[in-house]
């Protein structure tokens, strides 16, 4: 039982809830939770039956790994990227002869 202990901040985060969405929820019996004396300190903890959130619950099965070459697409956006800059200087020359 103490596997689905969760604090109230953890709950929140699973279900994607604001924590005071959540402690609204506890307050009107729609959560229930048990207090826990931990470190001489009496504490709430939510009871947690349900899943975790769908979207987190299942994963997509057998995706292929990426296959991407790195050092290709860098040498491609490296080149794009000098291209601009030479057009960048040469405009920025324009303008400042122009001054």
């Amino acid at each position: 039982m103490s596997e689905n202990l969760i604090s109230i901040q953890q709950y929140a985060i699973k279900h994607k809830l604001s924590t005071f969405a959540t402690v609204k929820l506890i307050h009107q019996g729609k959560i229930k939770t048990i207090k826990k004396v931990v470190d001489a300190e009496e504490r709430e903890f939510v009871i947690d039956d349900s899943p975790a959130h769908p979207s987190h619950a299942t994963k997509a099965p057998n995706v292929a790994p990426s296959t991407l070459d790195y050092e290709a697409k860098y040498n491609e956006l490296l080149a794009k990227y000098s291209a601009l800059q030479e057009k960048y200087t040469t405009l920025l020359e324009a303008y400042n002869a122009k001054k």
